[in-house]
């Protein structure tokens, strides 16, 4: 399975910007990327902060501008997003009985699993009122079979003291609930505007730094320095032997040319 991994494109109303940019002009551009070199991919999944301010202008204008990515799309929600107003705007998207933005899909590598962790008014995220039980049902419901989950939060803190305050609450009794379902075998998430990746309780996960602004990483500041990096996107390649995760960016670079022998490393051959 190929699989697009797309997060935080932070939209605004037409005409507006964010951080003196314009979103949705970075959201075209990586989907140019995306059409151009992975329209084979079976599924893309945006995670969450589709919007800046979850105004029902910005979600019209995303509908807009994905009407011209080439692979299907699923879209969560993150705390900047507004569930009334996405509703309006995408009313063909799935809800739990809870009317959550979650649901579950099979792909050719295993079950999709797509969580709606927004708490409306606040920037942290939960699975609560009945939203972690959903999660363990649908694990249950097929547990000989491969899951990855779609979060926008991370499901565990991933280091760096900004987020200390956005972290997913209640995680400590979050994380052994879900890993010990035995069949998750990887976690996607955005809200960090930073690239990570590593092991929680054992299970592997990834998150991108995404479309709009980015986060120079630090390990001791609470306070965050945000930038125009350039846009990135993800891309999972899974089989039965392996998930791989390879990080792409939109921007212009100089092909140049090298020559045969300063190809590879120097060897006994």
């Amino acid at each position: 399975m190929k699989l697009i991994h797309l997060t935080d494109p932070h939209l605004v109303p037409p005409g507006a910007t964010l951080c003196g940019f314009d979103p949705a002009q970075r959201l075209r551009e990586t989907i140019k990327r995306i059409n151009r070199d992975h329209a084979d991919a079976e599924l893309c999944v945006v995670t969450g902060d589709l919007t800046d301010d979850g105004d029902l202008a910005s979600y019209v204008l995303l509908r807009e501008v994905l009407r011209d990515l080439r692979v299907p799309a699923r879209l969560l929600l993150g705390n900047h997003d507004s569930r009334e107003n996405f509703m309006r705007a995408f009313p063909e998207e799935p809800r739990d009985a809870n009317g959550f933005i979650q649901s579950a899909q099979d792909g050719t590598a295993g079950r999709l699993i797509f969580l709606d962790t927004l708490v409306e008014g606040f920037g942290h995220g939960a699975l609560d009122r009945g939203r972690l039980q959903w999660l363990l049902a649908r694990l249950a419901e097929k547990q000989n079979t491969p899951a990855y989950l779609f979060a926008h939060h991370p499901l565990q803190p991933i280091g760096l003291p900004h987020f200390e305050p956005w972290n997913m609450q209640n995680w400590q009794e979050l994380m052994p609930a879900i890993s010990g379902a035995g069949n998750i075998r990887h976690i996607f998430h955005g809200h960090v505007h930073v690239d990570v990746g590593g092991t929680w309780s054992g299970i592997p996960f990834s998150g991108s730094r995404g479309v709009a602004h980015q986060i120079i990483p630090h390990f001791a500041r609470r306070d965050a320095d945000f930038v125009e990096d350039a846009p990135a996107f993800d891309v999972a390649l899974i089989d039965d032997d392996a998930v791989l995760v390879h990080r792409f960016e939109v921007s212009d670079r100089n092909v140049v040319e090298v020559s045969p022998a300063g190809r590879f490393p120097r060897g006994n051959q």
